[in-house]
């Protein structure tokens, strides 16, 4: 396989993603100031927790990447000038997880920390995002063969096989 790239939609990309974590790194600095004003610090701790989280998924952890490029050697999601980038060989845990939605997932990478290795890919605004769904969702089959994702796949495909048979001897 060539490489793929999958592109976030620029214009939603800079709307959800870049103007909200502009927005929180702002109520960010404004709560840090608030904290030893005002007579609620307590509010305005919670209010610096929850913006510099977001602050930091986006700027310095990219956990909501703007591009995902994949082949056959490995993966890369890139946002801000920045990319991570895993060679499939030193791949040990790969994890996805969907999300109701169907066309969003979190995916895990190794031991994912606070720098790397946790990215949330909403496919539904990537180009060919079902493509890039599919392939995510198989490739943690294909790197952790005995885990729950695999056997309820493999077991997916042995009642499709049996209703199959079932419906050939009707």
């Amino acid at each position: 396989m060539n490489a793929k790239i999958y592109e976030y939609d620029t214009k939603v990309y800079r709307t959800k993603i870049t103007i909200t974590a502009i927005f929180c790194a702002f109520i960010l600095v404004y709560s840090l100031f608030s904290i030893f004003t005002t007579n609620v610090p307590a509010l305005w701790v919670v209010a610096a927790v929850v913006a510099g989280y977001f602050v930091w998924e986006t700027f310095v952890s990219i956990a909501n990447p703007s591009k995902v490029e994949v082949s056959d050697q490995g993966i890369t999601f890139s946002a801000y000038h920045k990319s991570h980038h895993y060679d499939w060989n030193e791949v040990k845990r790969f994890k996805c997880k969907p999300l109701a939605s169907g066309t969003k997932m979190f995916v895990r990478i190794n031991e994912a920390g606070i720098f790397r290795g946790r990215y949330w890919v909403n496919c539904y605004y990537f180009n060919d995002g079902n493509e890039l769904f599919q392939y995510l969702f198989h490739k943690e089959v294909e790197i952790d063969p005995e885990g729950l994702k695999a056997r309820a796949v493999r077991g997916s495909e042995e009642t499709k096989s049996i209703k199959r048979g079932r419906a050939r001897r009707k």
